[in-house]
Parts: structure tokens; sequence; C-alpha cells
């Protein structure tokens, strides 16, 4: 264990303190949000649709009486940290990572090309590219925790002794490595491009920590203007643009949806406006059949954003989300 953080609220950190947000975090932010839109559906039907998708792929509400029935259909990777803006001298900023991370999103891309076989290419490519990558810091022997791998010149800077970079105001000698920006090929397409930096294991730590935004933040009395009891604190936050990774697999249902619907219908409808609940439970069925272990994840893949671990009343916590396609279960 790290030594206790300084900060109120930290983000969460893996077993190596690096920031990560576990599988049931996440798994709960998008059954939330799903179940949101549920919620907000007026047609009975498509109310009855929605709630049963819900409980088919994220499984029953929990301390309910279906508990013992089943099981969600849907399994979630923790979310380990690839990239993390740090300031750059020049540049404004760059994507920075080291062999660690890289290793983080080897071991995820193995897992979800053994289910989508297509994958498998960018899987060769970033293993080759990591192997390259560990080369080039073993050949600079003790002078490998100052030397950053940069894909472009954008954040470089010409020094009459060469190339350097300076990242989250540490400078670093700076070797051009082109081949980083094969990374973009086993990424989501929709990832931002900007220049990647990859520093030494043993110096990545320090420097994500300084990428880490750390904001007090003050509650104060109405009446008095002054800080209230307990008003003072900070809270810690990722940057814009930090990239975590995870991996959805999917099954097919555990539960038959027929059932499922029709408990969701009588609960839901009841007898409306003369509308009899096997009606309904039979429409919203056809609507939702046949749920497969790809038509959840095609569903899954359609939500872009979600609300994790922050403020959304203040903007804080909001993260797109960018799927990589892959066929079956993935």
């Amino acid at each position: 264990m790290g030594a206790p953080s300084p900060v109120d609220l930290p983000v969460q950190r893996d077993e190596f303190e690096f920031p990560t947000i576990w599988s049931s975090s996440l798994k709960g932010v998008l059954r939330s949000t799903f179940e949101l839109k549920a919620r907000g559906v007026q047609d009975a039907v498509d109310r009855v649709a929605e709630e049963a998708f819900v409980r088919a792929v994220f499984g029953p509400k929990p301390a309910s009486p279906e508990v013992s029935e089943y099981s969600s259909s849907l399994s979630l990777l923790d979310a380990r940290l690839l990239f993390i803006p740090a300031r750059s001298l020049r540049g404004i900023w760059a994507y920075l990572t080291s062999p660690h991370l890289l290793a983080y999103y080897r071991t995820y891309l193995e897992v979800a090309a053994a289910y989508s076989p297509q994958l498998g290419e960018g899987l060769k490519r970033l293993n080759e590219l990591i192997d390259k990558v560990k080369e080039k810091f073993q050949k600079r022997g003790s002078e490998a925790d100052h030397l950053a791998l940069v894909s472009d010149e954008e954040c470089v800077l010409k020094r009459d002794g060469g190339l350097s970079i300076v990242l989250n105001e540490e400078e670093f000698s700076a070797e051009l490595f082109n081949d980083l920006n094969k990374l973009w090929e086993v990424l989501p397409g929709d990832v931002e491009k900007k220049s990647i930096a990859v520093v030494s294991d043993n110096a990545v730590k320090g420097l994500v920590k300084k990428s880490l935004v750390v904001q007090p933040r003050i509650r104060l009395g109405y009446e008095t203007k002054t800080v209230a009891p307990g008003g003072l604190w900070d809270e810690e936050y990722l940057p814009q643009r930090t990239l975590l990774v995870t991996v959805a697999f999917a099954r097919k249902p555990r539960q038959s949806l027929e059932s499922l619907v029709n408990r969701i219908a009588q609960g839901q409808v009841g007898e409306q406006s003369g509308v009899k609940v096997e009606e309904i439970a039979k429409k919203a069925l056809d609507k939702l059949s046949p749920l497969t272990a790809e038509g959840a994840l095609k569903r899954l893949a359609e939500q872009r954003f979600a609300v994790l671990g922050g403020k959304e009343t203040i903007g804080k916590g909001i993260a797109k989300l960018l799927w990589l396609p892959a066929e079956g279960r993935r």
C-alpha cells in the first residue's frame, strides 16, 4: 500500500498507484446511465423493453428477489491508464505513457483478440512496438530514466547538444521514434491525435502524479459568508484527454426474456386505459428479441458519454466513451 493521500477526495488508484476505474464502478455508472434512459421513455411498450434490456444485460436490481435467479450477461475489466496528458514547454502538452502502461493495453488486447481474431494483427504490431521501446531503454543503461522517446517534433526542443523535451517541468533527452505513431492503429479512430512521449517506468509515476489536477473546494455559511464547519477540502481529478482502457464481454442473457418482460410489464404498467399487460409484454418482447451478445455490445457501444466519479452539476467527471470495433464478444 502507498502512503496516505494528502488529498481528501483522491482518484481511484490501482495496485501500482496509477489512476484507474475499478470495473464495479464502471459497470455501475453504465447501468445507471441506461436506467435513466429507460425511465425517461414515455411509451409503455418501449419503457418495458428498455427496462428488460437493463436487467438482462446488467443483472437484477440489488437486493431484489431476482438476485438469486440470474446474473449479469455483461463483464467489464478495470479501466487502466494508457495515456495521460503531460504539460510540455513546447506544443502545450503531450500524451505520456511508459512500457508498463503499454503492457496493460497489450494484455487487454490479448484478451479481446481471443474472442475477436480481427484484432490479432493490431496485437502483433503492438507487441513489436513494445519490444522496440524496451530495447531502446535498455541500450541507454543508467541514462534510461532521463530519456523520452517521442513520436514527432511538435513538443521537442532543439539544443546545441541534441534534442530534449520538458514534461511537467522535468527535462528529458528526446529521441525521435516515429514507430510510436503505430499506436493510433490499435486505438479507436476518434482518439485525439497528439505527440506521444514514452518515458521509463521509473520516471513515469512521478510525472503522472504531477499531471493530476488537485482542486481546493470551499463551502461558505449562508449567513456569515465564512467557511462552514467541514467546508474546506481538496478534490483530485484526471486532466482532460486522459485515456484509460477496458474490455467489455457479453454473453447471451441468462434469464428468459419472456418471463423478464412479463414481470416488468406487470410491475410497471398494470392495467392502463384498458390495455392488457399481456399485449404490452408481447410487443416489448418483439422489440427486444433476439437479444444476443453482439446486440448487447452494439447497444453498449452506442453510449458515448458517462459521468465517472465526479460532480456532473459542476461539469466534473464527464467522460467520453470511445469504442474499438470488434465482432462477437469483446
